[in-house]
């Protein structure tokens, strides 16, 4: 059986929650590919890739703008569900969220 699944709209978010799931994605999606290649094609700095992977909890961002991770999933090129999977939803959830919001 083929699961269902939802997209969220993006144009409704500005940005993304930044923790430390999900600075290990993107260490596990970048693999073999340097620090230094990744900030190179997304037109980000070094130190800012490495706070989001590797800071502590001070360093490390509580958020980042969805420009800038659209701009590393691009240079990944991977899409942008994969470093944030709770863009998607299954139809249940869907319904349950759905339900919550007309009662």
């Amino acid at each position: 059986m083929t699961e269902e699944v939802c997209f969220v709209k993006l144009s409704y978010v500005s940005r993304f929650t930044w923790d430390e799931e999900t600075a290990q994605r993107l260490r596990k999606l970048r693999g073999k590919t340097s620090r230094d290649k990744l900030a190179i094609q997304a037109g980000r700095s070094n130190t800012f890739i490495q706070n989001l992977e590797w800071a502590n909890p001070g360093n490390r961002p509580e958020s980042i703008s969805k420009e800038d991770a659209f701009a590393i999933c691009n240079a990944l090129n991977v899409p942008i569900w994969k470093l944030f999977p709770a863009l998607v939803i299954n139809p249940e959830s869907l319904q349950e969220i759905c339900k919550t919001l007309l009662t």
